[in-house]
């Protein structure tokens, strides 16, 4: 039997009132339930219902009240799909417009999916997602042609989840830090250091001691209830995209315009006023205390040896407050959006065909304070969904000087002071890393935090709660998503997947051929790879996708871009490395051996070769010690390789997406002398596609036949459910 679907249609300050018990007297949640949110009923006591949240923001379970005062806050839902097909290709097909010629999307709509209607044409749905993965909003078909059906409209009064029994474990079983300001052992002093020195110690010595590391209660900051919640995403087609984007329009967390450019930062629009009263609005600055000077606003530069990330333009900003104060940063450090006439292929990538920017701001906003590490602390942001225009605002980290670099070496040694932030390469330029293992296993110790707290339940207000079942319950529940292909399908994606290998293979040969060592470069050692993977490529999907998922101990919120880059580091009075984290674009709960693939992309070949495996056991260890499940080395190495054999393809696909997109002409890249010349290391995106499929590739060849051993014994075995089909 199935279970009432209710909407909340009430509420103010963004939501309804949450308590923790049925009686109305019982303690208050620190959040409320959003207006608009949907929620599966899970008991009711005459006008008062237990709840699970399936969509909005607030707390994940909890009772509230149907109606105040003759007043509904909640009704029961209506006009809510179900996806139900889809199954073999993780979801089904999205159009921008009603038209079945229309522009397909570039993400599927996933199976399992709720949706609200907003419009239905015969069996074209016009719908906003509610839960699941996929585009916010577009159009779909309700059924195919030969009436198999995609889309279900819902009972709401005898919805079945299907979701399994929720861990009610208490996510603050931890203890407080026990942060001192002197460390006897070492005869020093944290007195002169900033707060979050002596709470990094702290968390060190737990490690040194492998004791637990777990969440405990955390102060709810005040932005968190000033703040809208996230509006649903607008896809901008390019001529909109161009028109829109010169706007300022009002965003949707706090209702303020905000500056695009640092021209605008600078005007007497904006300014110090303008920070004062979104500050202010954000709750991140005392409403006594005022920015009187905007002294700096410096724009960082998109391209050359130092480019400043590939993901959106940024500043750096100075300002001066009214009442100075040690809590508040003056040195500041602001995220925007590429304009559109000067980087239209940038911000066609990053604003029209997905929705990064919006999550990454709430994510700042919502969830950091929770994590269990230090990130920048967060000032403002906001974000247009009309004009796809945002701006995140956040403390500068004071990364010290790097020493003299010559030929891609530091040559010029620069001792740096315990807790002193280290300098830090851009993103594919591992080379100036002193050691990059240590620095990969310290960033990976790092996820393993992040993802064991979200065991832990610590997310789960922003996510919802995790599901639980077992590898059978999984199998057996998806067994009508194993993909098949009947041979003519078959030989017609073999055909375009082995043009895209081939694609990419010419590039690294006969454009870049400087990038690439002699090795790969020499007899068939590229063809080999392309066969492999083209022998290989029916069972992608069950590779990086079922098989992924069919444990939860592997799925956990997870950074999903974190290289070098992505952090800041030091050292502390032992000499161990420690890092915070950086750009939360893409943050989501998701099978992290496949998220381990964005984050080692960028890891020279050697380096894999050699400390992969204490690289995976620095994450496996790290999620046991601070509350998730212990696992075995094997399996995670192994669901990480599944991964990384349809990664090396993925690799291939940026060649033709982008490289060639950044009007580069194919005979000046031939001119380039290896990675190091000062023309490729300027070229931002073709360097990170470069390095990415040069090292996928050698990677992949110089571990001979492992990879396809590894598969063939896995399709054999652990992966006999899952493999494809062929007709």
């Amino acid at each position: 039997m199935g279970c009432q679907l209710w909407e909340v249609v009430g509420g103010t300050k963004g939501g309804i009132l949450v308590r923790t018990g049925k009686d109305v007297k019982s303690d208050e949640c620190s959040e409320r339930l959003s207006t608009g949110a949907l929620v599966e009923e899970l008991e009711r006591e005459g006008e008062r219902l237990c709840y699970r949240r399936l969509s909005g923001t607030g707390p994940s379970e909890g009772w509230v009240s149907l109606r105040v005062k003759e007043k509904e806050l909640l009704t029961k839902a209506s006009g809510i799909w179900e996806v139900v097909g889809g199954g073999s290709k993780g979801g089904v097909l999205v159009r921008s417009g009603f038209e079945t010629e229309s522009s397909a999307l570039a993400d599927r709509l996933s199976t399992g999916s709720l949706v609200r209607e907003v419009e239905l044409q015969d069996i074209r749905l016009h719908f906003r997602r509610l839960t699941g993965n996929g585009p916010e909003t577009g159009w779909v078909s309700t059924q195919l042609n030969d009436g198999k059906v995609l889309m279900s409209k819902v009972d709401a009064s005898a919805y079945k989840s299907g979701a399994p029994a929720i861990s009610r474990k208490s996510p603050y079983d931890g203890v407080e830090l026990k942060v001192e300001m002197y460390n006897d052992e070492k005869q020093w002093s944290y007195e002169s250091f900033p707060a979050w020195v002596p709470a990094a110690a702290a968390r060190a010595k737990l490690l040194r001691e492998n004791k637990p590391y777990l969440p405990i209660k955390q102060e709810r900051p005040e932005r968190i209830d000033k703040a809208k919640p996230l509006a649903p995403f607008q896809r901008l087609n390019p001529k909109q995209l161009e028109e829109m984007s010169k706007k300022n329009l009002p965003g949707c967390f706090f209702g303020l315009t905000f500056p695009k450019t640092a021209e605008e930062m600078k005007s007497s629009e904006f300014g110090a006023e303008w920070l004062t009263k979104a500050f202010h609005a954000a709750g991140t600055l005392p409403a006594n205390n005022r920015v009187v000077n905007l002294v700096r606003a410096e724009p960082l530069p998109t391209s050359g040896f130092d480019a400043a990330g590939g993901a959106a333009m940024k500043m750096f900003l100075t300002v001066e407050y009214e009442k100075p104060d040690p809590e508040l940063h003056t040195e500041l450090f602001c995220k925007y959006p590429y304009s559109f006439e000067e980087f239209p292929v940038a911000r066609r990538e990053l604003s029209a065909y997905g929705d990064a920017d919006g999550p990454e701001i709430a994510v700042q906003m919502f969830l950091t304070h929770l994590f269990p590490f230090r990130t920048a602390k967060f000032y403002f942001g906001e974000c247009c969904r009309e004009t796809t225009n945002f701006i995140l605002i956040s403390e500068t980290i004071p990364f010290s000087k790097r020493g003299r670099v010559e030929n891609g070496k530091i040559v010029e040694q620069i001792d740096y002071e315990p807790y002193q932030i280290l300098p830090v390469p851009g993103k594919y330029q591992d080379f100036l890393l002193s050691d990059p293992a240590e620095y990969y296993c310290c960033l990976f110790r790092t996820m393993g935090q992040l993802a064991a707290w979200d065991k832990q339940g610590r997310y789960d207000d922003y996510f919802g709660p995790a599901q639980i079942y077992t590898e059978t319950e999984f199998a057996k529940a998806t067994a009508d998503q194993r993909k098949v292909f009947t041979t003519q399908q078959l030989e017609g994606q073999r055909q375009a997947i082995g043009k895209v290998i081939d694609t990419a293979i010419d590039y690294m040969k006969n454009v870049i051929p400087n990038m690439v060592s002699q090795e790969m470069l020499a007899g068939n050692n590229m063809e080999r790879v392309r066969n492999e993977l083209l022998e290989i490529f029916p069972h992608f999907t069950a590779m990086s996708g079922r098989y992924q998922l069919n444990n939860p101990d592997y799925i956990a919120a997870m950074h999903v871009n974190l290289q070098a880059d992505n952090a800041f580091f030091w050292r502390d009075e032992y000499g161990n490395l420690d890092c915070g984290v950086l750009d939360w674009g893409g943050f989501n709960r998701a099978p992290f051996c496949m998220l381990f693939l964005g984050c080692l992309s960028g890891a020279d070949p050697e380096v894999m070769i050699g400390h992969e495996e204490s690289i995976i056991r620095s994450f496996r260890d790290e999620y046991h010690r601070c509350g998730g499940p212990k696992l075995p080395v094997e399996e995670l190495l192994l669901r990480y390789h599944l991964g990384f054999i349809t990664y090396v393809y993925d690799a291939c696909t940026w060649i033709e997406r982008d490289v060639y997109k950044q009007g580069i002409p194919k005979e000046e890249m031939r001119t380039w002398t290896g990675i190091l010349d000062d023309r490729f290391q300027s070229a931002f995106r073709v360097r990170c596609r470069s390095s990415t499929v040069i090292n996928a590739f050698t990677v992949y060849h110089l571990r001979g036949d492992y990879f396809k051993k590894t598969f063939e014994a896995w399709a054999k075995g652990k992966g006999a459910a899952y493999i494809s089909e062929v007709k």
